[in-house]
């Protein structure tokens, strides 16, 4: 029975990708936040919050903070989709096909949105952040210990926030396919 409802869950998620995106001004007039599936995800539905309490942080500090407000989004996600999928467990498809449809729909919109503004901002973040680090050794320079970490720092940040970026790739499949 779960992997009948999983596969017609990815059906009507498969279906609400793949209308399109005219039908997102209709959806976001039909859906509603409070009290669905939607709820966990209602402070993104018009993108991430910008710079909230990022005010004086270095480009550093803020790719940080941006990954970790993305990361606490992609678990607002999985919470609507599990949702999603335990509504359709319970009551079927043809009780609550359009409330799951619209919810599906919306869900796919607001996560393209945040996907791609945080894209967007990981790849403005990394040009300042690594802007703002001097090369650890210039040409007949000697080696600087402090910039060279600087620099593995500054890495080790990017990278931690491109990892951020490719799982939510994968989990964008997810929306789609709802295996189970």
């Amino acid at each position: 029975m779960k992997t009948h409802a999983s596969r017609m869950a990815g059906l009507i998620l498969g279906l609400a990708v793949g209308a399109g995106s005219a039908f997102a001004g209709e959806a976001m007039k039909s859906v509603s936040y409070e009290g669905t599936c939607l709820a966990p995800i209602a402070a993104y539905k018009d993108g991430m919050p910008s710079g909230v309490g990022a005010e004086g942080l270095s480009p550093e500090q803020k790719l940080i903070k941006l990954t970790a407000d993305f990361r606490s989004a992609m678990d607002a996600f999985r919470e609507v989709q599990s949702c999603h999928q335990n509504l359709f467990s319970e009551s079927g498809a043809s009780e609550e096909f359009a409330t799951l449809y619209a919810g599906t729909r919306e869900t796919s919109r607001v996560f393209a949105l945040l996907q791609s503004e945080f894209e967007r901002s990981v790849e403005d973040m990394s040009a300042a952040a690594l802007d703002n680090v001097a090369p650890a050794a210039g040409e007949g320079a000697e080696a600087d210990i402090a910039g060279e970490a600087a620099m593995m720092s500054t890495m080790e940040i990017l990278m931690d926030s491109y990892m951020a970026l490719e799982r939510s790739q994968e989990f964008s499949k997810t929306l789609v396919q709802v295996s189970g």
